[in-house]
Parts: structure tokens; sequence; C-alpha cells
């Protein structure tokens, strides 16, 4: 399973505040784009960040209770 985030080039911290306060993740890679694109339009004349679309791979990881 893959995530879809937004990444400031500038600081290399993730953004959460493009569409939606706290929204930071997606799970259409279009959805994210999509985003990104509109942050990009609105905000021309006064963008903060400079984003880039990053994409995460979800593994899953046992607890340590069950590895005993």
């Amino acid at each position: 399973m893959k995530l879809y985030a937004a990444r400031d080039k500038n600081t290399g911290k993730l953004v959460s505040n493009i569409t939606s306060p706290g929204h930071k993740f997606w799970q259409r890679q279009g959805d994210c784009e999509n985003a990104i694109k509109n942050y990009n339009h609105y905000n021309r004349n006064y963008k903060k960040y400079d984003l880039e679309l990053v994409v995460f791979e979800l593994v899953e990881v046992k607890e340590m209770a069950e590895q005993k």
C-alpha cells in the first residue's frame, strides 16, 4: 500500500494544511497531485511552500509484544 504527501522542497518537511487542517496524507496519487496543483494556482502570488509529491510505501510492523 502507498500513501502520498506534499513536502516543502526548501525545508524537507511534510505540509499538512494545503487542503484542510490536519490533512497530510492521501491514498490516491491523483488527489495529492490535485492538492499541490490547486495550492500552486490559488497561492501563486504569496506561496509559502515549494511543494513536491512524496510517495511512502507502507510495511506492516508487528508489535514488540507479539514477537516475544
